[in-house]
């Protein structure tokens, strides 16, 4: 499934579209595409308990310029429908796996 990022890269904060043939939000594979045309896998992920927030877990990637960025999880801090599609709001990225 489609889901399509405004920028390069993903921030606190960032809004992000799944189309509009989806009301809610379901775990499943993901398909991530930037604004500068480059794809990467992605996962959402349910949360464990209601009162936890969905992830979003992002496969390592390079942008079009070229910046290498490692594959990161971030939380998932609003869900939102609308007529363009299901939008996701970006909270914290969760820091990286220990080595």
């Amino acid at each position: 499934m489609p889901l399509r990022a405004g920028h390069t890269h993903l921030f606190r904060g960032a809004r992000l579209l799944l189309p509009a043939t989806v009301s809610a939000p379901k775990p499943c594979a993901l398909e991530l595409e930037f604004s500068d045309g480059v794809r990467t896998s992605a996962e959402l992920l349910a949360p464990v308990r209601p009162d936890e927030p969905w992830l979003l877990a992002v496969g390592a990637h390079r942008t079009a310029a070229g910046t290498a960025l490692p594959a990161r999880s971030w939380l998932v801090t609003r869900v939102t429908p609308g007529e363009d599609g299901t939008e996701l709001r970006l909270g914290e990225p969760l820091p990286p796996p220990a080595p």
